[in-house]
C-alpha cells in the first residue's frame, strides 16, 4: 500500500517514519486553537514536539493506518483512519490536517475523498465516523460535500461541542473483504 492514488492535485500514500518531521513542521506553525481544531490535542502535547511524534508514529498499532499527501513531490497534509472495528467494518476518520497553503483550493476535499476510497477499497470498511468541533465550519462544509451527515452531539470537557459525523462507503468500491490492516511502515 505504499503509492496508493492520486487526482490532479494529490498522490497519498501510507505514511513512512521519515514523514513524521514534515508533519511536525507543519504544526509547528500553528496556534494552540489550530492544533486542537484537527484533534491534534488529543495526541500530542501542545507546542508539538519531535520526538513525541516520532514516538507516537511508532507505536501505532495495526488498527491506525496513517496517510500522507503529496502535492507536487511534497508532503502536504496528512489523514488517519483508526478504531477499525472489523466486525461492523468501520473506522473513525482523525487528524485531517493540509497546510495552510493548500486550504481553500479543494485539496481538503481530495484529501478526504482519497483517504475514503482507501478505507473502501483497501481497509474494507463500510463507515466511517469523525467528530467536528462546533466552531470548525469549513471542515464542516469539507466532510458534508465528501459525504459525511451529521449525527449525534458530543461533548467534551474543556471544549466547545461536536458531533459525530457519519459517511456510508458502501458503493466506493470495495472489495467485501474483511479489514486487514498492516502496520505503518518503520
Amino acid at each position: 500500500m505504499e503509492n496508493l492514488v492520486e487526482t490532479d492535485g494529490l498522490r497519498l500514500r501510507r505514511a513512512v517514519k521519515e514523514d513524521v518531521e514534515r508533519l511536525w513542521e507543519i504544526c509547528r506553525g500553528q496556534t494552540a486553537e489550530e492544533f486542537c481544531l484537527w484533534g491534534a490535542d488529543l495526541v500530542y502535547e501542545y507546542p508539538p514536539r519531535l520526538e513525541q511524534m516520532r514516538r507516537r508514529f511508532e507505536a501505532l498499532s495495526g488498527d491506525v493506518v496513517l496517510f500522507a499527501a503529496e502535492c507536487g513531490g511534497q508532503v502536504v497534509g496528512f489523514a488517519e483512519i483508526g478504531e477499525m472495528d472489523p466486525a461492523r467494518r468501520s473506522g473513525v476518520l482523525a487528524r485531517v490536517l493540509l497546510e495552510k497553503e493548500q486550504r481553500g483550493k479543494g485539496r481538503g476535499k481530495e484529501l478526504v475523498n482519497l483517504v475514503l476510497d482507501q478505507a473502501a477499497k483497501v481497509l474494507g470498511l463500510e463507515e466511517v465516523k469523525l467528530i467536528v468541533y462546533a466552531g470548525n465550519l469549513r471542515a464542516q462544509r469539507c466532510y458534508e460535500a465528501c459525504g459525511f451527515v451529521r449525527g449525534e452531539a458530543l461533548l467534551r470537557p474543556g471544549r466547545a461541542d461536536a458531533w459525530w459525523m457519519r459517511a456510508d462507503l458502501r458503493g466506493r468500491g470495495g472489495d467485501g473483504q474483511p479489514i486487514h490492516p498492516s502496520r505503518n511502515d518503520g
